[in-house]
């Protein structure tokens, strides 16, 4: 019996799955076998060194590592990591940039609320910033100075603190006491402009836990801002810089 146009049709949708499938599973095992084998040279080469994640990349041979929350390229046969920034040329993207932005929001959402302290926005929020600061750098006690501004704006403030120099420091001591603090908020503005803390120093192990969150965020001294889409504003930048900086990200 002659076949209907319907059925040529359903036949030619059947060959094309079947031709697209054909196509998909060897590709797939090509992906499977490189990942395998960068990470077996990864772990021969590079003990030790933490595989969050592995994918590929739209550059052909080049795959994604991410490494204790840090973007970095290596290619299929394992043997050459790329550190940099991988463009799109065509789009004019920066996809290394846009990875980092994306580990930045997903971190911070996983943050326990008890790591942070909140500076609300007066009225309703109309954006989230994350300040990463230190209560004995100069800079962050500028950007400090600025919050109000930012609060009447619409703009909650959250603090994590992280000394810039690490554990033996003052500002790691004066951290651990402000977290320890009755009304810690209280504590770290009086500690900004060089006050004492009266308590403990009970919360180490939260200050070195910050310390570590604040490499993965890629911070390189305070303060160091984390925009509501991610990116990063390092340094100290009078309120309305970081307004304009802050609804550009949200657009």
């Amino acid at each position: 019996m002659q076949k209907t146009p319907i059925s040529r049709l359903s036949s030619r949708r059947l060959l094309g799955a079947a031709l697209a499938a054909s196509l998909v599973a060897p590709f797939a095992g090509a992906l499977a076998d490189d990942k395998d084998t960068i990470t077996e040279n990864l772990r021969q080469h590079m003990p030790g060194i933490p595989i969050d994640s592995l994918q590929a990349t739209p550059a052909e041979g080049i795959y994604e590592l991410i490494s204790g929350g840090q973007v970095a390229y290596v290619t299929a046969d394992g043997k050459y990591l790329i550190a940099g920034d991988l463009i799109d040329i065509e789009q004019r993207e920066n996809l290394t940039q846009a990875k980092q932005n994306e580990q930045r929001v997903a971190r911070l959402a996983e943050l326990p609320a008890d790591r942070k302290l909140v500076y609300p926005a007066e009225g309703k929020t109309k954006h989230s910033i994350t300040v990463l600061t230190d209560p004995t750098c100069p800079f962050c006690d500028k950007l400090h100075a600025e919050v109000p501004a930012l609060q009447a704006a619409g703009v909650e403030v959250n603090y994590i603190l992280t000394p810039r120099q690490g554990p033996g420091s003052k500002g790691f001591e004066i951290s651990s006491r402000t977290l320890c603090a009755d009304d810690p908020k209280q504590a770290l503005d009086g500690a900004m402009k060089g006050g004492s803390v009266d308590a403990q120093a009970c919360h180490d192990d939260v200050v070195r836990e910050n310390m570590a969150l604040s490499n993965e965020l890629g911070m390189r001294g305070t303060p160091y801002t984390i925009l509501p889409n991610g990116s990063a504003l390092p340094g100290y930048r009078p309120a309305n810089v970081m307004l304009e900086a802050i609804r550009g990200s949200d657009g």
